[in-house]
């Protein structure tokens, strides 16, 4: 394995990326070695798991074998998805950690292996157990590759949106192995480069461009069919590391400046403040990234709306989504989801729980050109201009079902009834 590339992250080289880095036990080594601690617990969820955990638990015995005492190393699994990042969870786990013998200590070293979520999750633990434990980050997905695993957000969701009780507890390490891409599924791989195109989109008009260029390379990889033992993506390795670093390195440098998101990291939530008021009408079924790309569109025309951007480059972004196979309107995946639409009102509410606001005052961030943002943090816009625009873009797409009947029940209804309760 050739020297893995590190990136600084406020002032330490806390991201380590290559292939193969969990494979190799790089990663063991390295923690320990940086993290010594007497107990490491794992949490990941029942599909990675059975993958990836026993290659590590076997190293791991390995490199302990001449210490003693030796550490242990524990292993908690939680169900796949969006439902597992919940406060419920977070308490089984740790009640789970506590009833340890002897129970998980202060010096507990927690690895957040998985995609966002359980990077989150374990995040949040780690923020708040015992009043704070280290953790590392191995994230095994894009988008936790290039967004979630870096900056140390860490978040459950309630019933009114997404990662709304949190902390920022930064991770002592995040170890990005590419080959844990080799196993991703197509969709879920299409679902991170929505914010690969993020990144490029507000920071470099040079990477927007390489995303072009590279748009059918790197699809004819990933769905690429390949027998035992072979890669998908063996021969654009060097495209692809160079794809995900920029990214990478783009957020890395924005955290250190900005940690607290005082103004700067705002920039970091281009296309989100739509993209999460969609997904929070549309989840499960639509993932994060596809949102956030439907999101990136409808925030584009918002900007040449105001007259911030030219139309030219409304249609350059939308058709870059697409390229990547990523929805660039509701009516792309209407299909997926029958039953359920986003109308004005209901996107306006949830756009009020972001936390970029100020007040009443919405806060959304603004592309000037490819590559550049209107200022160097989320601006805010008024009102009437959001639903403006919104309902140019969004009520044509979705008020309907695909046979051309709205549906009986709107969200907006089961909202009301949510709120109400808890108030």
């Amino acid at each position: 394995m050739n020297k893995p590339t590190k990136i600084s992250i406020l002032g330490s080289d806390s991201l380590i990326s290559d292939f193969g880095l969990w494979r190799d036990g790089y990663i063991a080594r390295d923690l320990i070695s940086r993290c010594p601690s007497t107990t490491y617990t794992i949490i990941t969820d029942t599909n990675i798991g059975p993958l990836y955990v026993r290659p590590f638990q076997k190293i791991f015995r390995e490199i302990v074998s001449s210490v003693s005492p030796s550490p242990r190393l524990l292993v908690y699994q939680v169900p796949p998805g969006e439902g597992s990042k919940s406060r419920q969870s977070k308490a089984y786990i740790e009640d789970w950690m506590l009833s340890q013998n002897p129970p998980c200590g202060r010096d507990t070293v927690i690895l957040a292996l998985g995609g966002g979520v359980i990077g989150d999750l374990a995040g949040f633990v780690a923020a708040t157990y015992m009043r704070g434990v280290r953790f590392v980050q191995v994230p095994t997905t894009l988008l936790a590759m290039v967004d979630s695993s870096i900056g140390g957000k860490t978040a459950v969701d309630t019933p009114l949106g997404k990662n709304l009780i949190g902390a920022i507890w930064q991770p002592e390490r995040i170890y990005v192995d590419l080959e844990f891409l080799e196993t991703l599924p197509v969709r879920e791989f299409i679902n991170g480069m929505a914010e690969v195109i993020k990144t490029a989109a507000i920071s470099s008009e040079g990477d927007f461009a390489a995303l072009e260029e590279n748009a059918e390379t790197i699809l004819a990889a990933v769905h690429k069919e390949v027998g035992q033992g072979e890669q998908r993506f063996e021969n654009i390795q060097n495209i692809l590391k160079a794809t995900i670093l920029a990214s990478a390195r783009y957020k890395a440098d924005v955290v250190s400046n900005d940690e607290r998101e005082s103004g700067l990291r705002n920039l970091l939530n281009w296309g989100h403040s739509i993209g999460h008021a969609i997904e929070a009408i549309l989840t499960p079924e639509i993932l994060h990234g596809e949102c956030v790309a439907i999101g990136m569109v409808l925030e584009a025309k918002l900007a040449s709306h105001l007259g911030i951007l030219p139309g030219a480059d409304v249609v350059r972004i939308a058709r870059c989504i697409a390229a990547y196979g990523l929805p660039t309107a509701l009516a792309d995946v209407q299909e997926a989801v029958p039953n359920k639409y986003c109308s004005v009102e209901d996107l306006l509410f949830y756009m009020s729980l972001d936390k970029k606001n100020d007040g009443p005052n919405k806060k959304i961030v603004l592309l000037s050109a490819i590559g550049q943002t209107y200022e160097a943090k989320a601006s805010v816009v008024p009102n009437e201009d959001i639903a403006a625009v919104l309902s140019l873009n969004v009520e044509m797409d979705s008020m309907y079902t695909s046979n051309g009947i709205a549906p009986a029940t709107t969200h907006v209804e089961r909202v009301s009834v949510t709120v109400n309760g808890l108030l």
